[in-house]
């Protein structure tokens, strides 16, 4: 049967609707499609900008630290070759279980030694200057004795001589303004003590040149990047080469301090390493705090030494063992102070550099006495004869 002519107009009509219809669709999908492209790469556009501007930001508040920070020294004038004998001893650079980390601690009594632990417990706390040491009533039975108070007090000081002299690096804490606190109360007419450790009417028992956490931790990383450098520069040495370097460097970084300070940091490391001017103490704090970094034992002695002009004085320096037997080192009187200037000859540089005892004890004498208030220290026996 013939279709007739309007309906086979109207089939094309909706063919060709159905045809734009189609057509409109996908261009309005390609377009879709686009625009999120363009998204996408604007959205990643703005974050890599984003990231630049943190970059910059990053790098000009590190400038900004580098300009406030102090100038880090490059220890080159180590780096030469050492004179001194071949020894058998062990390198390394990790001074854990050394038997000068903590020599001075064996010689404390069971009071003393729970001072010393809570110390060395608290070393990281101390920077802020005002936290404390809580013992409760640990020592509440000794302070009930007649002579508790006396003992108590003894025993402090002399925790933290031992303390101080087995860890050199506390050259921020001024001991004189940390207090002992003992605090009694009364209950039913029994009587309990409960002891603390800090800086009681005091602000803090920082130093003044040490009043703040981000200036202690600035000194801390200044003298690591030396302690670094120096491991780097005395791997592969000998423990005598190890003792040789460092000392002559100190010998020719340091200059004694003639005149005291208001900051006292020419007893420390601090005043040493960093301000390069120091007294006895501070050369021999030096010499030991960089020794062990190298893994060398090395001890603080405290006695006194008569000079060539016949005067005896309270003096500081250091003992060194080497394949088990103990020298002395004095640094401080291997960088005399030359009157009328001139310079040292070179061999008198290391008149007190790893001697034994018949040596040494002709113009020093050790007395093992820190302070006031404080146990009697013993030091290690000496070889009798000089290193060779």
């Amino acid at each position: 049967m013939k279709q007739p002519k309007n309906f086979k107009v109207i089939i094309i009509m909706i063919i060709v609707i159905a045809l734009l219809i189609l057509a409109f669709i996908i261009g309005q999908l390609i377009l879709l499609k686009q625009d999120k492209n363009v998204n996408k790469n604007g959205q990643d556009n703005q974050i890599q900008q984003n990231q630049i501007q943190n970059n910059e930001e990053q790098t000009n508040n590190l400038n900004n630290e580098e300009q406030t920070m102090p100038i880090i020294p490059v220890i080159n004038d180590i780096a030469g070759g050492a004179q001194g004998g071949e020894d058998q001893s062990p390198g390394g650079n990790n001074n854990t279980g050394l038997i000068s980390s903590n020599y001075y601690y064996s010689q404390l009594d069971s009071t003393g030694k729970a001072i010393y632990d809570k110390l060395k417990q608290s070393k990281k706390q101390l920077i802020t200057g005002t936290y404390e040491m809580d013992f409760n009533t640990q020592f509440n039975t000794l302070l009930h004795t007649d002579t508790g108070e006396a003992e108590l007090d003894k025993a402090f000081q002399s925790a933290w001589n031992a303390f101080s002299y087995d860890e050199p690096d506390l050259f921020y804490i001024d001991v004189n303004k940390m207090t002992l606190i003992k605090e009694a109360t009364s209950v039913g007419g029994i009587i309990t003590y409960n002891v603390t450790i800090g800086p009681g009417e005091n602000a803090n028992y920082l130093k003044p040149s040490f009043q703040t956490k981000e200036q202690i931790e600035a000194a801390q990383e200044y003298l690591q990047n030396i302690v670094d450098q120096i491991i780097e520069q005395t791997t592969n040495n000998t423990d005598v080469q190890k003792a040789t370097r460092i000392h002559d460097w100190l010998v020719a970084t340091i200059e004694y301090e003639q005149t005291a300070t208001n900051t006292k940091d020419e007893f420390t490391i601090y005043g040493a390493l960093y301000n390069r001017k120091a007294v006895c103490e501070g050369y021999a704090r030096a010499f030991k705090y960089l020794l062990e970094k190298v893994n060398v034992p090395c001890v603080l002695v405290s006695g006194t030494a008569t000079n060539s002009q016949g005067v005896t004085e309270s003096h500081a320096w250091n003992y060194v063992q080497i394949n088990y037997q103990w020298y002395a080192v004095d640094v401080t009187w291997n960088d005399p102070v030359i009157i009328g200037g001139g310079q040292l000859e070179e061999n008198a540089k290391r008149k007190y550099f790893l001697k034994g005892s018949e040596t040494f004890f002709k113009d020093h004498k050790e007395n093992g006495v820190v302070s006031q208030n404080s146990i009697k220290f013993q030091y290690p026996t000496l070889s009798m004869v000089d290193y060779k």
